[in-house]
């Protein structure tokens, strides 16, 4: 794991820095508020700053690929485990859920299920991930909805 970690944070990183880099051309406020560019260069660091934490785990752990001994012609064979793309398609699928749904549904909820899905599907104690998700969505809700006044959707049941 420790190239693909190598290349994976070194492309996180260099999309931090072209996000940051594209922020410069957003306008600006008077009166030294915070403008359009806060968010983007905001997410920019934290994309430079775990790119680069993920890059320097993989380059720690970095070895040459493991040879099996000889097959049957006498020639190495490189060892590679299973690839599960399934996590990657389960969270593509549970965003493209999230976005029909909270219309319906509304955030909190869609949310929280999405949520639990996930920390579900990567084996967190039912319990646990159930009080998880409801910190981070009321988090989030609270963040976004009270404190920044960002519109998220009600659904039916108005919350």
């Amino acid at each position: 794991m420790g190239q693909k970690d190598c290349i994976g944070g070194g492309i996180f990183a260099a999309l931090g820095v072209v996000i940051w880099a594209f922020t410069f051309q957003f306008p600006t406020l008077e009166g030294g508020h915070p403008g359009p560019s806060l968010f983007p260069r905001l997410l920019a660091t934290l994309f430079i700053l775990f790119g680069a934490i993920v890059f320097r785990s993989g380059w720690r752990t970095r070895r040459p690929e493991t040879l099996s001994p000889a097959d049957d012609k006498g020639e190495n064979v490189i060892i590679t485990g299973e690839k599960n793309h399934f996590n990657a398609v389960l969270v593509i699928i549970l965003i493209g859920a999230f976005i029909a749904l909270s219309g319906y549904l509304g955030f909190i909820i869609a949310g929280g299920a999405v949520l639990l899905i996930l920390m579900c599907k990567l084996h967190v104690k039912p319990i646990k991930s159930l009080i998880i998700s409801v910190a981070v969505i009321c988090f989030i809700y609270f963040v976004f909805a009270k404190i920044l006044r960002v519109p998220l959707p009600h659904g039916l049941l108005g919350w």
